[in-house]
């Protein structure tokens, strides 16, 4: 896990704005050793690790966004709604100041940040220098320690001036409440999950999410609430109900579960989880580097192949789910008709009936939780050993032998190239933005 740090130096202010005046402050924010305020001053010409600025708004900022920061997921695709960016991007601290380029998001055990460097504009001071070359990620327990400590800090000095109801002082004591009772935490999570500001989620949406929670599993609701809550077409969650009635595919899994990684302290990357995972469980089958045929698939699901073959999905949904039902049988309701995406899809089922618990529901969608990143890379280790890819290839990575290897694993070029650019074995594509969209 990375480290996450905010410091801050007091410095003289002439603002007029008493919270703006004494918490002015040369503000320097790390993550893993990486100075994301370094700056050049474009009217002085000088270059610095930290920027001045009142640091009041900031801290108003992540209070006001608390919630919202440590469960809610990044939006599947696209650029996300503007309330989201709100609650997610460093910048919506604003008070005409000109902030580093920044993203928080959840992905449920881990806050992920990204950065970008920020040229200033014709009328701005500041030019950032620095941005992450790639996502990184800390646990939610130190994000938590980090941003609270630099929060009572602004507090403190706020009180040793005679600022003593600050609006920061008492949203510190409504989240310290909050957190410290279990209902009320999992209350504004699930708020949160669902894309919603404290108190601004419907009261029957919230009664109907902790419903539902009984039947998915709470695990399960936080992948399915950020597609089917705020964002929703209908009311609040009511979508998730459709998975209940509809058709699916009956199956009972034959495989053998192995490791666990819901548990909140565990800081192993999903990708090295689900690359572990994949080559025991083909340990278990007896197939350790060679091509999984889709009969075996379905085996291993314990579905029948005249089932799943017919099977096609009525409408097009950004969701697929596992509904257990009784004596170990699962009704599965895919989304994938295109041969090799479906085996694609079909292995993300084993790792996610690997990963969770028994009792909640189990689905894949095109999130960035950890769940899901866990699926994605157990599916493409499962059904493309990198052992048995570089075997197979020798070392020849051109575009004929790449498109080969993608018939003979019955795979995808694009998982092909990742594997091998996720093994270090060719190059990633550079990519221009850091950022996961476009500011």
């Amino acid at each position: 896990m990375s480290k996450f740090e905010i410091r801050q130096a007091w410095v003289a202010s002439t603002s007029e704005a008493l919270e703006f005046r004494h918490t002015t402050a040369q503000l320097d924010i790390l993550v893993n050793g990486t100075c994301l305020t370094r700056n050049e001053n474009i009217w002085s010409q000088s270059i610095q690790d930290g920027v001045t600025v009142p640091t009041y708004p900031l801290a108003l900022w992540f209070l006001n966004s608390w919630w919202r920061l440590l469960y809610e997921p990044l939006p599947a695709q696209g650029i996300p709604a503007i309330d989201w960016r709100m609650a997610h991007e460093i910048g919506a601290a604003n008070h005409g100041i000109v902030w580093p380029k920044v993203v928080f998001a959840s992905d449920g055990q881990s806050i992920q940040i990204w950065a970008s460097q920020f040229d200033a504009g014709q009328f701005q001071s500041v030019r950032y220098l620095n941005g992450l070359p790639q996502c990184e990620s800390i646990s939610i327990a130190d994000f938590k320690n980090a941003v609270f400590d630099f929060i009572s800090t602004v507090d403190s000095k706020l009180r040793a001036v005679g600022i003593i109801d600050s609006p920061i002082s008492d949203l510190i004591k409504i989240i310290q409440e909050e957190q410290s009772d279990e209902n009320q935490s999992k209350y504004r999570r699930l708020e949160a999950i669902m894309g919603f500001d404290p108190d601004e989620c419907p009261l029957d949406a919230m009664i109907y999410a902790s419903e539902l929670e009984s039947k998915v599993g709470l695990s399960t609701l936080g992948e399915l609430a950020p597609l089917y809550g705020k964002r929703a077409t209908t009311e609040p969650l009511r979508e998730i109900e459709q998975f209940i009635s509809s058709g699916g595919v009956v199956g009972q899994p034959t495989f053998n579960r192995v490791g666990r990684h819901v548990l909140p302290t565990c800081h192993r990357p999903a990708w090295q989880s689900a690359v572990n995972d994949a080559r025991t469980i083909r340990s278990q089958i007896g197939n350790e580097r060679g091509p999984i045929d889709t009969t075996r698939l379905y085996e291993l699901l314990g579905i029948a192949s005249k089932d799943i073959e017919k099977w096609a999905p009525h409408t097009r949904r950004s969701v697929s789910v596992g509904i257990p039902i009784s004596s170990g049988k699962i009704k599965f309701v895919p989304r994938k008709s295109h041969p090799i995406s479906k085996r694609f899809e079909l292995s993300r089922y084993i790792g996610d009936i690997n990963y969770v618990n028994r009792g909640n529901w189990y689905a894949t969608t095109e999130l960035s939780t950890h769940r899901q990143k866990y699926q994605r890379a157990f599916a493409a280790e499962f059904l493309c050993p990198i052992s048995g890819l570089t075997e197979y290839l020798n070392n020849d990575f051109s575009d004929e032998a790449i498109d080969e290897a993608s018939e003979y694993f019955d795979v995808s070029q694009q998982t092909i190239n990742s594997l091998l650019a996720n093994n270090h074995i060719t190059e990633k594509p550079i990519i221009h933005d850091e950022l996961p969209y476009r500011i």
